[in-house]
């Protein structure tokens, strides 16, 4: 065989392995569908280099010979941060290392909208994000800021977070949202019913409480909001229940005078207590937090649960009126054997 025939031959095969190598590097579909994948704070480059090997498995044995190489050429261990990747459908191995290569990570979005508990957050943040619920409270204490603060700083929403948040991050981005949500318009609004914006937040945790549906709430708002103008205790059964709760660990069916009496002593009791809770008794909903900006003017001081199952309320503008909704109620109560 003549010399040029061999270097033709051996042209053809380097044109095949060249296009191989192409083709498995630049064009071969290595996602069928859009594909998370994590980096977490303790992932080696050799780990990394393994899992995307693992991703390139049907890649041919010539091309996976190049493989260490392509991603040196890359600099990816330069390049490496931890954090989560959106691998899109169809993605070939070259998108996937210039995906992070770009560092360019994809948010998590956190959902929440009203929680009993603020350590409840933290729980969700851990199974959602890379940090530890116990980062939040180390962090917290760090800067002098009691947990308990959140209450009055969380705004029911969506949020888009990266995976690898601080909790620093996630205190600029909660405060970033707070002083959103406080427009010039929601300011006035907090003047004209007189209340701070925390004693907003308060009232709005009680609103939301007591509140089985959104279209109630600035009725209920409203009639609190006449009770503090008069300066009557607010007498707010969901706050024996909070302080129930507490106490006792258990959840209250029916608020009777025995509760109110055995709880007096708590400054959440706000039948012997006039005003406001020094806190709220659950991260409010969105909602509850507007209707009490927002609250219906009426003239109604008394509200008792419809005696049905509705779970809407009958309201008056006078006790004489008040007494016979509460002893309907009361009788049905009975009724069900809900005592």
């Amino acid at each position: 065989m003549s010399l040029r025939i061999y270097f033709i031959l051996l042209i053809s095969i380097l044109v095949y392995l060249g296009t191989l190598i192409k083709k498995d590097y630049f064009t071969k579909n290595l996602i069928i569908q859009d594909t998370e994948f994590f980096i977490d704070k303790n992932t080696s480059y050799d780990s990394l280099k393994n899992n995307l090997h693992n991703i390139s498995s049907e890649m041919s044995w010539f091309s996976s010979l190049f493989f260490d190489s392509f991603l040196s050429q890359k600099r990816l261990e330069y390049w490496m941060m931890n954090g989560r990747y959106v691998f899109k459908k169809n993605s070939s191995l070259n998108d996937i290392v210039n995906k992070l290569r770009s560092r360019s990570q994809d948010p998590v979005k956190f959902t929440f909208n009203s929680v009993d508990d603020i350590n409840f957050i933290f729980g969700i943040l851990q199974n959602k994000f890379e940090v530890d619920s116990i980062d939040f409270v180390n962090f917290f204490r760090d800067q002098s800021f009691s947990i308990d603060s959140l209450y009055f700083l969380l705004i029911p929403n969506t949020y888009e977070m990266y995976w690898n948040i601080t909790p620093s991050d996630f205190f600029q981005r909660v405060n970033l949202e707070y002083n959103k949500f406080w427009t010039p318009e929601k300011l006035d609004a907090a003047n004209k019913i007189n209340l701070s914006k925390d004693e907003v937040f308060i009232l709005a945790s009680i609103v939301h409480k007591e509140a089985s549906h959104f279209d109630e709430m600035p009725r209920i708002a409203g009639l609190y909001l006449n009770r503090i103008k008069e300066n009557w205790p607010l007498a707010a059964d969901p706050t024996i229940s909070y302080i129930w709760k507490k106490q006792n660990g258990k959840q209250l069916k029916r608020i009777r005078n025995k509760h109110i009496k055995r709880t007096k002593d708590s400054p959440f009791n706000t039948y012997h207590n006039l005003g406001l809770p020094p806190l709220p008794i659950c991260v409010p909903s969105l909602q509850s937090i507007e209707s009490v900006l927002f609250a219906e003017d009426h003239e109604y001081f008394f509200m008792c649960a419809k005696p049905d199952r509705s779970e809407y309320h009958n309201f008056a503008k006078t006790e004489k009126e008040h007494l016979l909704n509460a002893r309907q109620f009361h009788s049905w109560l009975n009724s069900r054997k809900i005592y």
